[in-house]
C-alpha cells in the first residue's frame, strides 16, 4: 500500500516541467516548478507548514508555543490565507485570518471564497483610524496608502495573539521559517536537474521563494550564473526601474513607516529584518526585471492554452523573464522559474476578460 495520512504530506515534491511549446526555439531550456499543484494551490503551502511546525516547537519570535487545539493567526490578501487555513484544517487548529480591507471589499473575491472553504474565521482588517491618529494616517497616505491597511491588519493580529490563550501569530513577512520552508524548493530543483542550473529566479515578493531556491542549491555547492528577480512594472517596494532592468532602491519598511508602526504599538514590525532586505544585503538577486500587467497576462494565457498550465499572471511574469534570459544564454543551458499558483484565485478580477485571448 502507498498512501499518506495527512494532506500536509502532499506539500512539496512538485514536478519540474520543461516548456516545449512556449519555450520552443528561445535558446536555453526553460523549466517551471509546478508549485500550483500544492494542496491549497500555491507555493505558500511550503512556508505555511514550516511556520506552523515551528510554532508547535515554540520556535517563535516571542517563544510562544502552539499546543493542540490552539489558534493560528495571520493577515493576508493573497495565497497565504488559504495555505495557512488548509494546514490548520489538516492539523486541527483554529485559523483566524485577517484580510486587508483595501483588497477584500468584494464578497465574491475568489481568494476569499477559496480561503473560506477551509473553514477559518475570516475577518476584514480594522479601519486605520482604530489604531492611528489622523496625522499618522495623513503622513503614511502620502507614500503608501495600502500600507495603512497592512499595518491595521498586523495590529489586529497582535491584539488577538495577546488576547487569545494558546494562540500564535505567524507574521509571514518577518518569520524566518517562511524562507526556511522554501529551501526544499531549491533542494528539489537540484535533484530534478542533477544540479545543472544555469539561471534561476522568480517574483521578488517577500523574497522567500527566491531565498529558498538559492539556499537549496547552495546546500549542494551550486551557484547559478544568473539569479533573477521579477517585479511588476509599477512596484515601488524595493526597486527603481529603468527600462526592463532595475536598480536597487531603498528598502521601504523604515523611517516614517517604522516610526508609525512603533507609535501604534506594532513592536514586531521593527524587531527583525525582512527576507528581501537580507537578500539585497547579500547581493541577490543579480538582476531584477520589471514586467507589465499586459505582458504577464498574455504569457499566463499562453501557458494555459499552449502548455495546459492553469496559472495566473504572477506565473506569467516569471516565465516571461525566464524566456528573455533563455534567449540570452543560448542552447544547452537550463533556466528555472516557478508556477506560483492556480488561476482560480484570479477569476473574480475585473475585468477577468483580460485573461482570455
Amino acid at each position: 500500500m502507498n498512501y499518506i495520512n495527512n494532506i500536509t504530506e502532499a506539500i512539496g515534491h512538485t514536478p519540474l516541467l520543461k516548456l516545449n511549446r512556449v519555450g520552443k526555439d528561445v535558446g536555453a531550456n526553460v523549466f517551471v516548478k509546478l508549485e500550483h499543484l500544492n494542496p491549497s494551490g500555491s507555493y505558500k503551502d511550503r512556508m505555511a507548514l514550516s511556520m506552523i511546525e515551528a510554532a508547535e516547537r515554540g520556535d517563535t519570535w516571542n517563544h510562544k508555543q502552539l499546543k493542540p487545539g490552539g489558534t493560528v493567526i495571520e493577515a493576508s490578501a493573497g495565497n497565504t490565507a488559504p495555505a495557512v487555513s488548509m494546514v490548520c484544517a489538516a492539523k486541527g487548529y483554529d485559523a483566524h485570518i485577517y484580510l486587508y480591507r483595501y483588497q477584500m471589499e468584494d464578497p465574491k473575491n475568489a481568494r476569499l471564497q477559496i480561503t473560506q472553504a477551509f473553514g477559518p474565521t475570516v475577518k476584514i482588517s480594522s479601519e486605520p483610524s482604530v489604531y492611528m491618529t489622523e496625522e499618522q494616517i495623513t503622513e503614511l497616505s502620502k507614500t503608501s496608502p495600502d500600507l495603512l491597511h497592512v499595518l491595521s491588519a498586523k495590529m489586529d493580529c497582535q491584539v488577538e495573539e495577546d488576547t487569545i490563550e494558546n494562540s500564535v501569530w505567524l507574521d509571514q513577512i518577518y518569520n524566518p521559517y517562511n524562507a526556511a520552508g522554501q529551501v526544499s524548493l531549491g533542494e528539489e530543483i537540484y535533484e530534478q536537474l542533477d544540479g545543472q542550473v544555469d539561471a534561476i529566479g522568480c517574483s521578488a515578493s517577500s523574497g522567500a521563494s527566491l531565498f529558498g531556491m538559492i539556499k537549496g542549491l547552495a546546500n549542494h555547492d551550486v551557484r547559478p550564473g544568473v539569479i533573477f528577480g521579477v517585479e511588476p512594472a509599477g512596484s515601488e517596494k524595493y526597486f527603481d526601474f529603468e527600462g526592463d532592468m532595475a536598480k536597487y532602491g531603498e528598502f521601504t519598511v523604515s523611517d516614517d513607516k517604522t516610526k508609525i508602526a512603533e507609535a501604534i504599538g506594532l513592536t514586531k514590525w521593527v524587531t527583525e529584518a525582512p527576507i528581501v532586505k537580507t537578500l539585497l544585503d547579500a547581493g541577490y538577486p543579480d538582476r531584477i526585471y520589471c514586467v507589465s500587467d499586459e505582458e504577464a497576462r498574455a504569457m499566463a494565457n499562453r501557458l494555459c492554452q499552449e502548455e495546459g498550465i492553469f496559472c495566473g499572471m504572477s506565473s506569467g511574469a516569471n516565465v516571461a523573464v525566464a524566456l528573455r534570459i533563455a534567449k540570452e544564454l543560448g542552447p544547452g543551458k537550463n533556466v528555472v522559474t516557478t508556477i506560483v499558483d492556480r488561476r482560480d484565485r484570479y477569476l473574480s478580477e475585473t475585468p477577468y476578460e483580460k485573461y482570455v485571448v
